[in-house]
């Protein structure tokens, strides 16, 4: 399994592609405030602490002890800053703050001493300083909050706010293009699914409208076209079956005579034509949708059964009572298995063709199989083409019009069901029939 594979929706691999140059953007931006603007304030504010604590504790141990007490109370009040000569309990400090080895560089510079700030042992996180003025060792303390510039959370604000409103902004602007591309797909399957009537909004930025528009008058094209072939498929089978019937009458009327034979063939053509007129309708006519009603397939598929054996047709069912009731096009699965069960008994000569009915999950899944001679499988795809046959001579002795497996296909693809052809273990073609099932 790829774990690498790139997604295939259009939404996500955009939002991806966002966000990835979202978060370069957000890093070089960060690395360039960190560098120019936040370092510098960071070392400007340690060296003006550090000089500020030098001074004090110069200050402080050249003032009296009366002097003092006024002393330390000003840099309390005023400055947040503690001063003392008594001991402090103090520990490592053992969370990282950047401000810290700023400000221990700074005081070495300043007091020309080796300083290590500490912490105190009590719950508020106050830091101390000891140094050394002549003989007396002066400590100064000064809380978290006097901190100057914190370049972590200041990176941190900037990081999470541009984040949030670059990628906000960016998924709204790919939902806002996405969006009408899903909406022309969902329109495109409706479409190829029968739904003529079908059409979507033409609003929008102007080259999604442009396309909208475009879709529109392709589906309003298409809708006249399939209106005209329809209406030109029944005008030619109109006349062609008025001169045929005639025929057929002449036919009907004349003498048996020692050219029984030779009639006996133009009924025979006759047949064959009115037949292949049927099978062209059918094909065209599988372009209208048919809606679905409440079915008991396994009647239904018995009936189909019953009917081909009283034609003296051999047709096992091999499962019993196992489909159940449901929404389903009736009259679309009776033609479906029809031309079907027709090829199988076409091809498969004496031997009985089996028909079996299942359901898995949400699926009804019927199967038809034959013990013809089979299908090259280079040519199984191709079989469902109109007017296709394996045998290019195109003799009535070796296969039918070409129409009923093309038929088929349309049907399929119309309802949103799916027809596949397998070969058999030995011989034969074993057709399968997937369902999705409403209910």
């Amino acid at each position: 399994m790829n774990l690498f594979r790139p997604p295939k929706s259009l939404f996500v691999n955009t939002s991806l592609t966002l966000a990835f140059g979202v978060i370069i953007y957000t890093g070089l931006s960060i690395a360039l405030a960190l560098y120019f603007v936040l370092m510098p304030m960071a070392n400007r504010a340690a060296e003006d602490m550090a000089a500020f604590i030098t001074m004090a504790s110069e200050s402080w141990a050249r003032l009296n002890e009366q002097d003092r007490i006024k002393f330390q109370a000003h840099l309390r009040e005023q400055h947040q800053l503690f001063i003392t000569v008594d001991p402090v309990q103090v520990t490592e400090i053992k969370q990282f703050y950047p401000f810290i080895p700023l400000l221990e560089k700074a005081l070495l510079r300043h007091a020309g001493q080796q300083v290590v700030i500490k912490q105190s042992l009590g719950k508020k996180c106050c830091f101390w300083i000891d140094l050394q003025q002549g003989e007396q060792k002066i400590t100064i303390g000064f809380m978290h909050e006097r901190f100057g510039p914190r370049p972590p959370i200041a990176l941190a604000g900037i990081l999470a706010t541009g984040c949030f409103l670059i990628v906000i902004a960016s998924m709204l602007l790919v939902h806002r293009i996405t969006n009408s591309v899903k909406r022309l797909s969902i329109a495109a399957n409706h479409f190829g699914m029968g739904d003529f009537s079908t059409r979507i909004p033409e609003t929008g930025p102007e080259e999604l409208a442009s396309l909208a528009h475009s879709f529109n008058r392709m589906a309003q094209e298409l809708t006249q076209l399939m209106s005209n072939r329809t209406v030109l498929f029944g005008g030619i089978s109109h006349d062609l079956r008025t001169p045929i019937t005639r025929m057929k009458i002449a036919l009907e009327l004349l003498e048996e005579d020692e050219s029984n034979s030779l009639l006996t063939g133009l009924k025979n053509d006759l047949s064959e034509m009115e037949q292949l007129i049927q099978q062209a309708l059918e094909l065209v006519k599988g372009l209208d949708k048919h809606p679905p009603i409440e079915t008991d397939l396994d009647q239904l598929l018995e009936k189909i059964v019953k009917d081909y054996q009283r034609q003296h047709h051999m047709i096992v069912m091999e499962t019993k009572k196992t489909c159940g009731i449901h929404k389903i096009q009736a009259d679309v699965l009776k033609r479906v298995l029809t031309n079907l069960l027709d090829n199988g008994f076409r091809y498969g000569g004496d031997d009985p063709v089996k028909l079996s009915c299942l359901k898995l999950k949400n699926n009804l899944v019927i199967r038809i199989k034959d013990q013809g001679p089979g299908i090259p499988k280079d040519k199984i795809e191709a079989v469902f083409q109109p007017f296709f046959r394996l045998d290019h001579s195109r003799s009535k002795k070796t296969g039918g019009s070409g129409l009923g497996l093309a038929i088929v296909r349309q049907l399929c693809d119309i309802h949103g069901w799916k027809i596949q052809l397998f070969p058999g273990k030995r011989k034969g073609i074993e057709a399968c029939l997937i369902i999705p099932l409403s209910n």
